[in-house]
């Protein structure tokens, strides 16, 4: 049975490429409408020479006897690129949602609660060179958990394991992490046009300082009980563990694509709002990125 991967950005292709290495067959799933074809594809690993794989691509709305897909389409994405995948793909089949921010990881559950969705996150650093070649930039740690009742009840699909995903009985409290290390990085960087480890210059303390308590005050009224100095201290550790990359947001910006700020910045704007929690360094920095 072949793992199917929807969304062949950086990551995606990456994915690809490592479960190909551990000889499970898998397929890039594109877009409705376009021919199945088979595309030379190249990976620059961390260590080690180039590796060239010929991948098999798909469109998403035909029918495929998959094992497992994982989805990592941009956030903003995610939701209108379920709907012609779904509409052939067995209700049994789990669907690992791996994006980043929140938001469409609830909507998706709600809207088809009979499936087994699960939610993951990766921190590795990943550089798209052209539409089939990536450079892994750097390895990250890699955790999926259950959202929905069904994939409750079921084990954690293996591929997962094989790619080094482990296993987090409370999913959302990771993600509500790795939203954190995002809210920090991604729009300032974005911003200043800068690469993360840019970040680490104490010009940049006192805005960092600012939005994790911001961060940590929505996140305590949501029910995710982290501090302002865990969640400043994992974002500068990401930066310098990332130092020389761009951050996703700041690559989309540069290449003219929507960024995943609503699912970011926004995500959190929107839980404000909802508790009454001002966060006035989030909303300049969403106010910015939107001019």
């Amino acid at each position: 049975m072949t793992v199917g991967v929807l969304g062949a950005g950086a990551l995606g292709q990456l994915l690809a490429h490592q479960l190909a290495a551990a000889s499970l067959p898998v397929t890039l799933l594109s877009r409705p409408g376009t021919t199945d074809s088979q595309i030379s594809h190249t990976l620059y690993p961390l260590d080690g020479p180039e590796q060239r794989r010929s991948l098999t691509h798909v469109a998403s709305d035909t029918p495929l006897p998959l094992s497992l897909v994982l989805v990592l389409t941009k956030a903003q994405d995610c939701l209108n690129a379920l709907v012609p995948l779904l509409s052939g793909l067995p209700e049994s089949v789990p669907v690992v949602l791996l994006h980043n921010g929140l938001g469409p990881q609830q909507a998706a559950a709600e809207r088809w609660p009979q499936r087994p969705w699960w939610a993951g996150s990766l921190s590795d650093g990943a550089l798209a060179l052209n539409p089939y070649s990536v450079r892994h930039t750097g390895q990250g740690t890699r955790r999926a958990g259950p959202l929905s009742a069904s994939a409750q009840a079921m084990a954690m699909p293996a591929p997962l394991a094989q790619l080094g995903f482990e296993y987090d009985a409370e999913v959302m409290t990771a993600l509500w992490q790795k939203l954190t290390v995002n809210l920090l990085i991604n729009p300032l960087t974005a911003r200043d046009r800068v690469t993360n480890g840019t970040l680490l210059n104490p010009d940049y303390l006192a805005t960092l300082r600012q939005l994790a308590d911001e961060a940590a005050a929505v996140g305590q009224a949501s029910g995710h009980a982290d501090s302002p100095a865990a969640i400043l201290d994992r974002a500068l550790s990401v930066a310098s563990a990332t130092a020389n990359n761009r951050s996703s947001m700041l690559q989309d910006i540069e290449a003219g694509r929507p960024t995943e700020l609503d699912a970011i910045t926004g995500y959190l704007l929107q839980q404000a709002r909802r508790y009454g929690i001002p966060c006035p360094g989030h909303q300049a920095l969403y106010q910015q990125l939107q001019g």
